[in-house]
């Protein structure tokens, strides 16, 4: 998607700057900072599971949510399965198999709760959505980014539920005679009712090379993982890779406005552009490869909606690429697009590789561990002699007051 052009005249000129986008919305880009300035986040530890001590063995955490009984699921989507703790991180089941059966699942991606009662998988290929009970009997199917066809080749990256809508992010690769003429599609999907129509929003296509020889990271980019929503169904999505812009879209595709920050991109190592590939890619990684890959990173890694208090979390690789007593720094938005406060998560002398979950209720979960980021490649994740793998562990905290975030 193209960058949102800037108007000539400008609305306001505060601690940001405020314009009308070439789509007739809102634009909003701070220069100036935090208002609020940077706020350590106050945790106190409440449990843990998993690592090299606990009994708890975990393959490669996808995703993590929170019941409203307070339990906390985590899908491996490694061992394809559903974990669920206690709100004191008692070991209480486990939740399905891997499989093709009623209930089984293959490569799982997401979580999400259709219901108190009702929890749903979804599945990256097919992309499938799997519905079971709490105590994990199956109850039905369906695919949110269309039934598998033959000549198609469909992921479904992740899924969330509001309020009877449920929203997922997918993409197929179509392929054309004789390997010509292929294309990836990406799109969100968005389902009510009973979950058996979607229609797609923010759709984009990309030619592609079958043979995964050619491959340009730039034109591939899409927002996947990166998307949230929020309370009132809105989907808050980093369209350009290349700038620090958050666009709102209702749930009919329509923008409803834009906000950021002045940001400049991080600039990777060789080793780390070495590790860059497609989400969706059927052709592994090839010996000889024409790939142009980008020398910085995107400017967002991840978008999160915090329920306490209605803000809009985001992560840079800046605020992932921390040192000393900051594992990761967020920066903190308003809904209408004020930067409020950025918000760092001082666990970085005990865990240097980890992913920070927002559960509600002043709950906050980090999956800690060398598996615990996930970059879509089906292909086995292939370690270093000297790389030093540890083993994921999942550690919830409670978050204190007076640490820029509500809590219950």
């Amino acid at each position: 998607m193209k960058y949102f052009a800037v108007a000539l005249t400008v609305l306001i000129l505060l601690p940001v700057l405020c314009f009308a986008s070439d789509k007739g919305v809102p634009l909003t880009i701070d220069t100036d900072g935090p208002a609020e300035g940077v706020v350590p986040l106050e945790l106190t530890e409440l449990w843990r599971v998993g690592g090299e001590e606990g009994e708890l063995i975990f393959g490669r955490i996808t995703d993590v949510i929170r019941h409203p009984d307070g339990n906390i699921y985590v899908l491996d989507n490694q061992l394809c399965q559903v974990t669920v703790l206690s709100p004191d991180g008692e070991y209480l089941k486990t939740i399905s198999r891997e499989g093709d059966g009623p209930g089984e699942l293959r490569q799982p991606m997401a979580l999400t709760f259709l219901a108190d009662d009702i929890l749903a998988v979804g599945m990256g290929f097919p992309g499938k959505l799997v519905s079971l009970n709490l105590d994990g009997d199956p109850l039905n199917s369906t695919f949110p980014i269309g039934e598998p066809a033959e000549g198609n080749i469909g992921v479904m990256m992740s899924s969330r539920f509001r309020d009877g809508y449920l929203v997922s992010s997918g993409g197929r690769i179509v392929f054309g005679d004789q390997q010509t003429n292929s294309y990836t599609e990406r799109f969100l999907t968005v389902g009510t009712g009973d979950l058996t129509e979607f229609h797609r929003i923010l759709e984009t296509t990309t030619p592609v090379d079958p043979t995964g020889q050619r491959y340009t990271e730039t034109d591939n980019y899409y927002i996947d993982m990166r998307w949230t929503l929020d309370a009132e169904g809105r989907i808050y999505a980093p369209m350009t890779r290349d700038s620090y812009e958050v666009s709102v879209f209702d749930l009919q595709g329509n923008l409803v406005r834009v906000f950021g920050r002045k940001y400049k991109p991080r600039k990777r190592t060789n080793d780390e552009k070495d590790d860059v590939g497609p989400t969706i890619n059927v052709a592994g990684r090839p010996e000889a490869r024409d790939w142009n890959i980008d020398d910085h990173d995107e400017c967002i890694v991840r978008v999160q909606y915090n329920d306490d208090d209605q803000t809009v979390w985001v992560l840079t690789p800046h605020g992932n690429s921390q040192e000393g007593k900051v594992m990761e720094a967020w920066d903190v938005f308003s809904t209408d697009g004020r930067y409020l406060r950025q918000v760092q998560v001082l666990l970085g002398d005990e865990i240097v590789d980890g992913n920070v979950h927002l559960m509600g209720d002043g709950v906050l979960v980090v999956v800690r561990g060398t598996a615990s980021s996930f970059d879509g490649d089906d292909e086995e994740e292939e370690e270093d002699d000297d790389t030093e793998v540890e083993p994921l562990e999942v550690i919830c905290y409670r978050i204190g007051q007076g640490a820029g975030v509500a809590s219950k």
